[in-house]
């Protein structure tokens, strides 16, 4: 009996846990799965995630896949990001031609938090744990024109708390339109669904994001701006996330980005350096209340 009620105290601290982090009120009493909400990419973090129609690297595996074909033909994705909490993510992806009009991604995204402690009664903890959760797979684009493209993801999803493990198929459908320096985008994200964790059932957080993006330059800045709509099919409010970015030379960028309607989040900032094939960023998330803030670096490298 002990046992049984240690493994339930786990199993409800941790995704009280997982909820108060992750969720962000969006859609946390219907759906699980919450790190599938948390974005990728230190110059998508710093421009408030309003990128399904801005993504030209292989963060595409995650925010649009019909966005596979922009940017360097082959590119590889590093990103770390130390969340609030003890939360960290990791990110690694690629990308790659495999003719004119068929374009291959294939990423690995995991999220953790460590030393959660075990205590069945007041005092010293019996042990502590980690929580993990992982997505990978892989994604396709498709050039039906010069102007549409068309994209899949499928992901592997796996959770595990303490001992209890759940696993399930995710799907992601993205389109995206271009012409001149406009872009317009729509994704539907996180169609699928997992197995039980420890008898208790699981929705993933199925959403869906349209977006539009202008870029222009002027003297020696090149700009691009970004805005997005976002929701959780199965709750939470709908969010503005809108993005902008200044670049300088091609060099160093400057980003700054705002997230409506999030209970511990809105301006996002951050900066970026590149050097021939190499891409340097860094993103800063603040949270209000006490959630710390978030830093975010990544490394792309293209071919």
């Amino acid at each position: 009996m002990k046992f049984l009620k240690l493994i339930t105290l786990v199993f409800l601290f941790s995704h009280l846990i997982s909820k108060e982090l992750y969720s962000q009120n969006d859609g946390a009493g219907n759906t699980g799965l919450s790190f599938l909400k948390t974005g990728v990419g230190s110059r998508s973090l710093s421009m408030g995630e309003a990128y399904s129609s801005v993504t030209e690297d292989a963060s595409a595996f995650f925010y649009n896949p019909a966005r596979l074909k922009f940017g360097a033909k082959t590119n590889v994705l590093l990103m770390h990001n130390a969340m609030a909490q003890d939360l960290t993510t990791d990110f690694i992806a690629v990308k790659f031609p495999l003719s004119d009009k068929i374009f291959m991604g294939f990423g690995f995204y995991t999220t953790s938090i460590s030393d959660i402690e075990v205590r069945n009664t007041p005092g010293a903890a019996l042990e502590t744990f980690d929580a993990r959760n992982l997505s990978t797979g892989l994604s396709f684009s498709y050039s039906v024109n010069n102007e549409i493209s068309v994209g899949l993801t499928t992901k592997l999803i796996y959770e595990k708390i303490y001992v209890d493990e759940a696993s399930g198929l995710g799907f992601d459908f993205g389109t995206n339109y271009s012409k001149n320096n406009f872009n317009l985008a729509f994704v539907l994200s996180n169609i699928g669904s997992v197995n039980e964790l420890k008898s208790q059932s699981t929705k993933l957080p199925s959403s869906f994001r349209m977006g539009g993006s202008y870029k222009f330059n002027k003297d020696n800045f090149d700009f691009n701006l970004a805005l997005e709509g976002f929701k959780i099919l199965d709750g939470g409010p709908f969010h503005i996330l809108t993005g902008g970015e200044a670049g300088y030379k091609d060099l160093v960028f400057f980003r700054l980005g705002y997230q409506s309607n999030y209970e511990n989040k809105g301006i996002t900032t951050g900066i970026g350096f590149k050097y021939k094939a190499l891409n340097v960023d860094y993103a800063f998330i603040p949270s209000t209340g006490n959630f710390g803030s978030g830093n975010s670096f990544s490394l792309g490298i293209n071919f």
